[in-house]
C-alpha cells in the first residue's frame, strides 16, 4: 500500500503462567537503536475465565475466608455464585528512557495497542520513543486457571489505517 510503513518486529514473546504467578510481573526489554515514531503492540492471553465451577467455588470461599470478617462470613458464602465467572487478568505497561509511557489495564484477552508520535491508544502517552531501552511489563494481577498462555508481539511501523484507527479508538 502506498504510504504504509514497513513492519519491523522488535519483540515476539510468549509463555505460560500459573496461579503461583499472580501478583507478579514479567518485564521484557527491547533495545531501540534509533528513535521509533510508531509502535504497535498485540497482546493476547487464554483462557480468560475459569470454567470449573467447583474450583471457582473453592477459590471464592478461600477469598471470603481471607477478606471477610468472621461474623459476616456466612451471609457472603450463601451468595458465592454472584462472584462468577472468575477471570484471569493480565495487563500491560510501558516505560522508555524518559520514564512511564502509559498502561493498558484492559480486561480484553486480545488487544492491539498503538503509541505514535501524535496519538496513542487510551491510557498510553503519545510521543516518539527515544533511542535506548523500551520496557514492556506484563502485570499478572490474577491467574485463576491451572495455566494461562500469553503472546506478545511488538513492532515498529504501520500496518494499515483501519487497524491503527481501531487500536486508537479502543478503550
Amino acid at each position: 500500500m502506498a504510504g504504509e510503513r514497513a513492519m519491523n518486529t522488535l519483540l515476539r514473546a510468549g509463555g505460560t503462567v500459573t496461579p503461583s504467578c499472580s501478583k507478579s510481573h514479567i518485564t521484557y526489554t527491547v533495545h531501540l537503536h534509533d528513535t521509533v515514531e510508531e509502535l504497535h503492540i498485540e497482546f493476547a492471553y487464554e483462557p480468560k475465565a475459569l470454567a470449573d465451577e467447583a474450583k471457582a467455588k473453592t477459590l471464592i470461599e478461600e477469598g471470603l475466608q481471607r477478606y471477610i470478617l468472621q461474623e459476616s462470613l456466612e451471609s457472603y458464602k450463601g451468595g458465592w455464585e454472584s462472584y462468577l465467572p472468575l477471570k484471569n487478568l493480565l495487563t500491560l505497561s510501558f516505560d522508555d528512557e524518559n520514564g512511564f509511557r502509559g498502561a493498558g489495564h484492559r480486561h480484553d484477552p486480545v488487544q492491539h495497542l498503538v503509541i505514535a508520535a501524535e496519538e496513542a491508544s487510551p491510557g498510553l502517552i503519545p510521543g516518539s520513543f527515544p533511542r535506548g531501552q523500551l520496557r514492556v511489563t506484563i502485570s499478572l494481577h490474577c491467574i485463576v486457571t491451572e495455566t494461562c498462555g500469553y503472546r506478545l508481539h511488538v513492532w515498529e511501523g504501520g500496518d494499515g489505517d483501519e487497524r491503527r484507527a481501531e487500536a486508537l479508538a479502543s478503550v
